[in-house]
């Protein structure tokens, strides 16, 4: 096929069966909860796991991002290559033993605020796995910018089969289910392993030469960047999490279980994002405005119908676990939210996969920015929506950060870069 020739349409390839395992991972994990055990513990989990994945990006302090744009700006030079990774591996390794410590220090209060003990003790195991996080994030995001999407694939779909797995045990085990958190630490362990294992097979195991000049640069652009990838993550997280606020943990599993659904097909879109940022470095660096056009044109003619399909495959197959598979478990109570969060995505889908220009092209405070009209929307539209209408109320207003995102960008774009996403002119 003339259409897996291309190096971009191999790594959309990977990254999109990289994506299938994370969605079935996803999917099997909430099913395997809320069967084994109930929609209260599955609650207790997704709270847990948004706030552990909130944490963690502010663990990483954004050096994954320095690291991806570094790397593929400097991918010719393998002597700039091996100091930056290890400069950016010495303070992520750092930084991950202090979120961890910090994490376990709080997770009572977390707890006390949510009127949820369970969710202390699942935040306490989880905090292990933190210390290797962000390690990870840094690794795979020098693979990222050198383009080896194959094993950056390869390695995230190792993440989440073992992370199931383990979760899968302890649920259908007599344990107490927050020992499942350990998995957290399980899947970073053989992650960090099998990284290291790819570098040595490819001969990019980096000297171990620490240079302090990386130090500034790396802290200067993930400090701007911080608050952007933060964002990204609490705005998917933010719903859940103020559920936990006004509603018990039960409102939080049945809502939780759409909002996976929905955050399935993000993941979708974000996988063209990951796929594109190297590329649209490059063109941006190199003034390519034409192969711009042409990749922001492919990405609008596929990806708009392709989530049409997934948005209603989705929505068959949410019904179908809620009515038959699980039907005593008030699941199906989610189907509203489900449609409402998927309605939105199919919305704004072939311009989500360009909402890191900010951040590629050299302006990260600005990334931050957006994100943060987008969080502080999502924030209080939650606050006020909830109390009125419960988890539907949650789903409307994060459906509703996500089109605001998305005219964010467009606008910061056209402002900044003479480019109009709407109708794909420029004018450099």
């Amino acid at each position: 096929m003339n259409f897996l020739k291309h190096k971009l349409s191999q790594d959309i390839v990977w990254s999109m069966g990289s994506l299938g395992v994370l969605a079935v991972c996803g999917i099997i994990i909430n099913v395997l909860i809320a069967g084994l055990r109930d929609a209260t513990v599955l609650g207790v989990f997704n709270q847990a796991y948004a706030i552990y994945i909130t944490a963690s990006q502010i663990a990483v302090f954004g050096l994954h991002y320095s690291v991806m744009r570094h790397t593929a700006l400097h991918s010719g030079d393998r002597t700039e290559l091996d100091r930056l990774l290890i400069n950016a591996a010495f303070f992520a390794l750092l930084l991950g033993i202090c979120m961890a410590l910090t994490m376990f220090s709080i997770a009572p209060l977390i707890g006390e605020t949510l009127e949820s003990p369970a969710t202390t003790k699942a935040l306490a195991k989880a905090a292990v796995g933190l210390v290797l996080f962000p390690l990870n994030k840094v690794l795979l995001a020098f693979l990222n910018g050198l383009r080896h999407m194959k094993a950056f694939a390869i390695l995230q779909s190792l993440r989440y089969i073992i992370l199931t797995l383990w979760i899968g045990v302890i649920a259908a085990s007599n344990y107490p289910f927050e020992r499942a958190m350990f998995g957290f630490l399980i899947c970073e362990l053989f992650m960090f392993i099998g990284v290291i294992v790819y570098l040595m097979t490819q001969g990019l195991v980096p000297s171990l030469e620490f240079d302090s000049k990386w130090t500034k640069l790396h802290f200067s652009f993930g400090a701007k960047s911080l608050l952007a990838g933060m964002f990204v993550e609490l705005n998917s997280r933010i719903d859940v999490i103020m559920i936990g606020l006004f509603l018990p943990d039960r409102s939080v599993g049945i809502y939780s279980f759409a909002a996976m659904m929905g955050d399935g097909m993000y993941q979708v879109l974000g996988v063209l994002r990951t796929t594109f940022n190297p590329v649209l470095v490059s063109d941006l660096r190199t003034g390519n405005w034409i192969g711009l056009q042409q990749l922001l044109s492919r990405a609008k003619k596929y990806t708009f119908p392709c989530a049409i399909a997934l948005a209603t495959g989705l929505t068959i197959a949410f019904w179908l676990l809620g009515a038959y598979i699980m039907p005593m478990k008030g699941l199906e109570e989610g189907l509203i939210s489900l449609v409402i969060l998927l309605s939105s995505l199919t919305l704004v889908s072939g311009l989500v996969p360009f909402d890191n220009l900010m951040l590629v092209s050299g302006r990260p405070g600005l990334q931050t920015l957006q994100n943060l009209i987008v969080v502080c929307t999502n924030f209080g539209l939650n606050a006020a929506l909830i109390p009125l209408l419960g988890i539907e109320g949650a789903a409307l207003a994060t459906a509703m950060s996500y089109v605001v995102g998305i005219a964010t960008i467009v606008f910061l774009v056209h402002r900044l870069l003479a480019w109009n996403l709407l109708t794909n002119t420029a004018w450099r």
